[in-house]
């Protein structure tokens, strides 16, 4: 007999794992904890939960005015063309904008930390927000951390349109006042068109696997956004396209991601390998879709 069973102890169950232990290093497990609650009132919380077609629901009818409008303001098809294509380019600086200095850099390496240790000693039904300190950590953790630290939660990626929705209105304000009301419209069709984009292909990265060619392909362009999660932070700002970051010099040139759902979402990765050319990148994916999901 134990000696925990002649003293009349019962022996200790299997402990659930503590946030702590799940959160650091973004070791996450689907089956166990893919969200969290963010705010003590109810519609508060039920706001910032938002499916990833809503976006699309509220902007498509937006951007097919907007070229209407810019048709029959007089521009011709061509002007129309060129000013949708360099809205959506102007759209992806701005989010490489937004990603560094408004999202990352408003908050330093210490609010971070300091995010990252407040949000592992939390119970998982306890509210975040109200347990922050000061607006930097709170604005911080509502604007980009709550992706970062819980980046299995499908619904907590998209921006909520109480946010979208006054910035876009005053995106369209200040290119109606730069540009003119005739040439803006086409312009800002582009612009949200290039966001669609962005929240189409973001979503698609982190949860989306349509197998053979086409997920290579998504491998390719993703792995950037992979390694700005699991690897280096401070690295790869740009979703919808790498162009920024290699132009200003936050393109981080290590093979460091991969894409593969156990090894990127859930864990970081034990081994790197990279990837040289699209058929080295299919056949990888060919033999890791026959493995089974590794978690801890």
């Amino acid at each position: 007999m134990s000696t925990a069973s002649s003293q009349g102890e019962q022996p200790e169950s299997p402990r659930r794992p503590e946030r702590a232990e799940r959160v650091e290093g973004q070791d996450r497990h689907p089956g166990i904890d893919p969200t969290v609650r963010m705010f003590e009132k109810d519609w508060m919380e039920k706001l910032s939960h938002v499916y990833p077609w809503v976006p699309h629901a509220i902007y498509v009818p937006v951007v097919v005015w907007m070229i209407w409008r810019g048709a029959d303001a007089g521009l011709g098809g061509w002007a129309v063309a060129g000013l949708f294509v360099v809205g959506g380019v102007v759209w992806s600086a701005v989010e490489w904008v937004l990603h560094q200095f408004v999202f990352h850099e408003i908050a330093d390496d210490d609010v971070e930390m300091a995010v990252k240790r407040k949000v592992a000693q939390l119970d998982p039904d306890q509210p975040i927000v109200s347990n922050l300190d000061g607006w930097r950590e709170k604005f911080f953790f509502v604007a980009h951390g709550v992706h970062h630290h819980f980046p299995a939660d499908p619904k907590r990626l998209v921006m909520p349109p109480s946010v979208s929705v006054p910035l876009a209105v005053a995106f369209y304000f200040l290119f109606d006042a730069l540009l003119g009301a005739t040439v803006a419209p086409p312009f800002f069709a582009g612009f949200l068109t290039g966001y669609l984009f962005y929240d189409s292909f973001h979503y698609a990265i982190h949860f989306i696997r349509p197998g053979g060619r086409v997920e290579a392909l998504m491998y390719r362009l993703g792995k950037g956004h992979m390694r700005h999660h699991f690897s280096n932070p401070d690295q790869d700002y740009g979703v919808s396209t790498p162009i920024w970051d290699l132009l200003l010099g936050t393109y981080d040139q290590e093979e460091k991601a991969q894409f593969w759902p156990e090894r990127a979402l859930w864990r970081q990765p034990e081994k790197w390998k990279p990837d040289e050319d699209l058929e080295e990148a299919l056949e990888e994916l060919e033999v890791r879709s026959r493995e089974p999901t590794v978690s801890r």
